[in-house]
């Protein structure tokens, strides 16, 4: 994977209005969250969590390629490329943490942007708007309180992010923050965080392996893949809490997805062995999913209680029940909260 950053003056609104060209209106309406573009002809957009399609504003797909081009060279953007066959995928962050997509093939051109938000909720908006209760956030603040680790899972488009921002939000004052990023979408926003960014997924595992020498109090990463997780693992298992998020489709699913990608690595530990440092080290799993009316909820806030007979001993927390439309806290949830 090759990466590139672009240096020189910072970014300024002109700018962007210039490199975005025929997609501005689209980019600059705040009640436009994304921009899917499957072809030159063919587009649509996200809007107040409902997709709907719109008029193409290209002409050609030299159009298109001509917006993707002016992009990636805008000031303050970063690049990051994978290349296969004949086929090349870009992602490009620009300077205000938006995100485009590039794919382009012998028999496809694409391009997504997801915009990055104006200002991130946080756990008072999250919870006015819906996507967890009151106790739901208790037992984040109260797990960061205690400096356990947490691992925060869900879906494409599912607010991880924004849920892992929060969680890091609520670390106490006064505890140093370590961040390792392939992405800079995280908004940690407090005087005693190290932001390292990686341009590479080698650069990413060395930093995590060697995260331990910058002194943290707490050690936050974006999206977990095959790389790093090892890294990860260890920085648990030797007393330092991490706050992580990767792709799931539930508690035990993300389990499991850890195990593959610790597996993937080719380490010398068997499955029996990655469990139980998973469970060791790993003390809280969260779950979130968007639901089809578009909104992004909490569905499970579980603990890690241990790793018995082969199986991971798996306590809920909080649940959320998709019949009654309530969060329901569990006797084990409300121990925790005292």
């Amino acid at each position: 994977m090759k990466s590139q950053k672009r240096g020189g003056k910072k970014a300024e609104a002109g700018d962007l209005q210039k490199a975005f060209g025929p997609l501005w209106k689209y980019y600059s309406a705040p009640d436009v969250s994304d921009i899917l573009i499957d072809a030159f002809d063919r587009m649509s957009v996200e809007r107040k969590g409902k997709l709907e399609s719109v008029p193409s504003v290209f002409g050609s797909g030299a159009a298109l390629n001509a917006v993707a081009k002016a992009l990636r060279e805008l000031p303050g953007s970063a690049c990051r490329s994978s290349a296969f066959g004949s086929g090349e995928v870009l992602d490009i962050h620009l300077p205000d943490r938006t995100v485009v997509t590039r794919a382009e093939g012998e028999t496809y051109s694409a391009m997504t942007i997801k915009k990055a938000p104006v200002s991130e909720p946080g756990w008072d908006g999250l919870v006015k708007l819906g996507c967890l209760p009151e106790a739901g956030r208790r037992l984040f603040e109260r797990i960061t309180e205690r400096g356990e680790s947490l691992l925060v899972t869900g879906g494409a488009a599912s607010g991880k992010t924004t849920t892992l921002s929060a969680a890091a939000g609520s670390i106490p004052a006064g505890r140093r923050i370590v961040a390792v990023e392939t992405a800079p979408e995280l908004r940690l926003e407090r005087p005693s965080c190290l932001r390292l960014g990686a341009s590479s997924d080698e650069e990413f595992a060395g930093l995590l392996r060697n995260a331990a020498r910058f002194l943290p109090d707490y050690l936050v990463t974006d999206s977990l893949d095959v790389i790093g997780v090892p890294e990860i693992v260890k920085a648990m298992r030797e007393g330092i809490p991490v706050l992580a998020s990767c792709h799931a489709d539930g508690v035990l699913d993300a389990l499991k997805r850890l195990e593959l990608m610790y597996l993937s690595a080719k380490t010398f530990f068997g499955l029996d062995e990655i469990r139980a440092m998973l469970a060791s080290g790993l003390r809280y799993v969260s779950h979130q999913e968007r639901g089809g009316d578009g909104k992004r909820r909490l569905l499970e806030l579980s603990r890690i209680a241990g790793y018995e007979d082969g199986r991971y001993v798996i306590e809920p927390l909080l649940k959320y029940n998709g019949e009654t439309k309530a969060f329901d806290l569990t006797p084990a949830g409300g121990e925790l909260l005292g």
